[in-house]
């Protein structure tokens, strides 16, 4: 088994991992009744009723998600074209409609039941569609962007993740289980992709290598005497 088939592998059986981290997201923490006192105290920590008296609302947030979905799908198509990199901007674009529309449906599938007293309100859907979209979009530029650019985007992408996770915390939109169920659902759609675009790699020559052969001629009837040759670098 080449070092392709092995990339290829282990991309998929981490998508697989992520979307079962979903489901159990989901079961665990929605779905039972001490999950759902998990997920309110974490939630408490950030005191959302601040932001839900005062009608203030964090930066990160400013733009609805479907702007922000707009405007990364467009940089991820420039980018992707400028560089000429077809497949790996075909792969981003792929994965930001396809997990941006699954979220959608989990959201309209999914229903939060009241099973623990202390929680007056179950209205928050699952997963987040601020942090899919947020998480989606920074999974997608890295996909299109070089390697020296990935190394920038990277950690300036996961902080942007989690501001828009703790936002979402802070004004009372989503709970704890919701953002990682986005986180999750964009991570799983993000090592898909990956897998897509793994790039063959050939055989290198050796590197001690002194001479390239250009031709092997057969010897033509009546020149017994022409050999092959070959031309040094």
């Amino acid at each position: 088994m080449n070092n392709r088939v092995l990339s290829i592998a282990w991309r998929l059986v981490a998508a697989v991992l992520l979307v079962v981290a979903t489901g159990v997201t989901y079961l665990l923490l929605v779905r039972t009744e001490s999950g759902q006192e998990a997920d309110q105290r974490a939630l408490e920590t950030f005191d959302p009723s601040f932001t839900r008296a005062s009608g203030e609302v964090p930066l990160p947030l400013e733009v609805p998600a479907p702007v922000l979905f707009t405007l990364a799908l467009m940089l991820v198509v420039v980018i992707g074209l400028v560089r000429r990199a077809y497949r790996r901007t075909a792969a981003a674009v792929g994965l930001m409609v396809a997990v941006a529309g699954f979220a959608q449906l989990l959201k309209v599938a999914l229903d939060r039941p009241n099973l623990a007293e202390r929680i007056h309100s179950t209205s928050n859907s699952f997963p987040s569609g601020h942090v899919t979209v947020a998480a989606m979009s920074v999974f997608a530029l890295l996909l299109v962007l070089p390697r020296v650019g990935r190394f920038v985007a990277a950690p300036l992408g996961v902080a942007w993740i989690v501001a828009v996770g703790v936002s979402t915390l802070t004004v009372g939109w989503h709970r704890p289980s919701d953002c990682l169920g986005g986180f999750f659902l964009a991570a799983a759609g993000y090592a898909l992709a990956s897998a897509c675009v793994v790039e063959r790699r050939g055989p290198r020559l050796p590197a001690d290598a002194t001479t390239v052969v250009l031709a092997t001629p057969q010897p033509a009837p009546g020149h017994p005497d022409r050999q092959p040759f070959s031309v040094p670098r």
